[in-house]
C-alpha cells in the first residue's frame, strides 16, 4: 500500500534544484490547476544517478504489492518504467505505448502476454492533464491487466485516476491545487506563470 507521504532523499531535491530541473515560483498548467513548482518534464530524467534515485523511491513504494508489469503510456515514461521495474524484487517486466502514424498508441500485440491477468504498475515521467493515464489505464484494463496503482515523478492533477490512487514523488513538497484553493493566489503572489504542459 502506498503511503500518504514520503521523505524525499535530499540529495534528489538538491540535483534537480540545482540544474534547475525544479524550480520555484507560481505556475499555471494546462490542467488548469496551479503549483508553487515547475518541473522540467523534458530534462527531468537526463541524468541517470539522479533518474536512478527517483526511480527507487517510487518503487519503494510499491515493494509489497507484487508487481509483474510496470506500464508506461509514453517515451518519456518508458526509460523510468525501465528503472522502477529493476528495483522491484523480483524484477517486474516492462511494457510501453508506441506511437502510430496517425498520432494515435498502442501497446504491440507481442507485448500483450506481459498484461493479460498480471498485476500492472503504470507510469509516467509527469502527469499534466490526467488524459494519457486514463486512456492507458483503460488499454491495460481492456487486455485483462490489474492495475494496482499509478505512479509519477509529480502529479498537476487529481489524486485518483480510474478509481486509482496516484502517487506522485514530489507531491508531498508540491501539491497541485485547483485556482479556487490555490494559497499562493490567497497570498497575493499575483498571476501565475503559464506552462505549455
Amino acid at each position: 500500500m502506498v503511503s500518504a507521504a514520503t521523505m524525499l532523499d535530499s540529495t534528489i531535491l538538491d540535483y534537480l534544484k540545482r540544474d534547475r530541473l525544479l524550480q520555484e515560483g507560481h505556475f499555471v498548467f494546462r490542467s488548469g490547476r496551479h503549483s508553487g513548482a515547475l518541473v522540467d518534464r523534458d530534462r527531468l530524467l537526463a541524468d541517470p544517478q539522479a533518474a536512478s534515485r527517483m526511480a527507487y523511491a517510487l518503487a519503494k513504494q510499491y515493494f509489497i504489492n507484487k508487481v509483474d508489469t510496470v506500464a508506461a503510456p509514453s517515451i518519456w515514461g518508458a526509460g523510468l518504467a525501465q528503472m522502477i521495474a529493476y528495483f522491484l524484487d523480483p524484477k517486474a517486466k516492462v511494457v510501453y505505448a508506441t506511437p502510430l502514424p496517425d498520432g494515435g498508441k498502442k501497446v504491440a500485440d507481442n507485448l500483450l502476454g506481459l498484461i493479460q491477468g498480471k498485476r500492472v504498475l503504470l507510469a509516467d515521467n509527469l502527469i499534466i492533464s490526467g488524459d494519457t493515464l486514463t486512456w492507458f489505464d483503460q488499454e491495460i484494463e481492456k487486455h485483462k491487466g490489474e492495475v494496482i496503482g499509478i505512479c509519477t515523478l509529480w502529479n498537476a492533477t487529481h489524486e485518483q485516476i480510474g478509481g486509482h490512487t496516484v502517487y506522485g514523488l514530489l507531491n508531498p513538497l508540491y501539491p497541485s491545487y485547483e485556482p479556487d484553493d490555490c494559497p499562493l493566489c490567497a497570498a497575493g503572489a499575483g498571476a501565475p506563470t503559464e506552462v505549455n504542459y
